[in-house]
């Protein structure tokens, strides 16, 4: 927790710039551009889909968001939905806090219905944790089919474990956050009692919507294999032969370390871990400048998409346009 709190500080806000610049050097001190020759020693033919693919995930991420706010009776039309998203996510990847894009949301949200704010906190909450319970599943299931077909060491079992059981804990808080009320007295203290009441309603209110939880359930799943794709076809593209399912374990390894506090929206530490776990399954070593490139890349991709969102906001004034109903 004091770490947590010195993070939030502006010394912690530095040091996480900071560590964020020192992988990304050392990232880009391992890549071997005599070799590279520039992006004319990128395949094309498989860069330009893995592009593509990325921004793909984008659109279904903001989908499930609009899922997610009808369950909570929020009509809100798919282009104001979409803008605001992608506001969001310029504001996610280059500003501290890790859920600062979610703050965007919440305050368009906020301006177009005042009086759901706790509807438009739950489904903000709602779209966070079930991108990442989904993460985890897909990360548990490509690491056991992974082991399976391959024995690995004492590491890749603790992961398997840790995984399976981070995701055993997801699932059963909330369960019970949408089917109890053991969690509000925690959060009366935090938000007053008459705003934890309206927030466990709407949690209630979600809970009970069995086919929006499925439907964005099985979109957050047809994101992260999107993603997973789009970084295979990346890797292929200069000229790793790496698995699919291995590049999905690893992927997942990273995105999850990308969520921690530690960094601005997870830069470096992403593309960090993303080498570390190609080591670890034995599908690459750090030392080869190829995975240093693949790890720039995938930086780049990310850092690309996210200034689209810089672009919406520009041209939308910074609020997004005016949001339409519809039933």
């Amino acid at each position: 927790m004091r770490l947590l709190a010195f993070l939030q500080t502006p010394a912690g806000t530095v040091l996480r710039y900071a560590l964020s610049l020192a992988l990304l050097g050392w990232l880009a001190g391992q890549v071997e551009w005599a070799r590279l020759g520039g992006l004319r020693g990128l395949d094309w033919s498989l860069a330009l889909p893995a592009l593509l693919l990325a921004g793909a995930a984008y659109p279904l991420q903001a989908w499930r968001w609009q899922i997610l706010l009808h369950a909570q009776g929020l009509f809100l039309s798919a282009g104001w939905v979409h803008r605001v998203f992608w506001i969001g996510q310029f504001y996610n990847s280059f500003l501290p806090g890790g859920v600062a894009g979610d703050a965007v949301r919440f305050g368009h949200l906020w301006r177009v219905h005042p009086e759901r704010k706790a509807a438009a906190a739950a489904s903000l909450v709602a779209d966070r944790l079930l991108g990442l319970g989904a993460l985890l599943a897909l990360a548990a299931l490509a690491l056991g089919l992974h082991l399976a077909l391959a024995p690995g060491g004492a590491e890749l079992q603790m992961l398997l474990a840790a995984s399976l059981a981070a995701f055993g804990l997801l699932l059963a808080a909330g369960w019970s956050a949408t089917r109890t009320r053991w969690w509000e007295p925690l959060s009366a203290r935090l938000l007053g009692a008459p705003r934890a009441a309206s927030l466990h309603d709407a949690a209630v209110a979600l809970g009970v919507r069995h086919a929006a939880l499925t439907a964005a359930t099985v979109i957050s799943v047809g994101v992260w294999l999107v993603d997973c794709v789009s970084l295979w076809l990346l890797a292929r593209s200069v000229g790793l032969e790496i698995g699919l399912l291995g590049m999905t374990v690893a992927a997942a390894g990273a995105y999850v370390a990308a969520a921690l506090p530690i960094s601005i929206g997870g830069h470096g530490v992403r593309e960090g871990t993303l080498v570390a776990m190609l080591a670890t399954l034995g599908l690459a070593t750090a030392a080869d400048g190829r995975v240093a490139t693949l790890a720039l890349a995938f930086w780049a991709v990310s850092i690309g998409w996210s200034l689209v969102g810089g672009l919406v906001w520009l041209v939308a004034g910074g609020t997004g346009a005016p949001a339409v109903s519809e039933k």
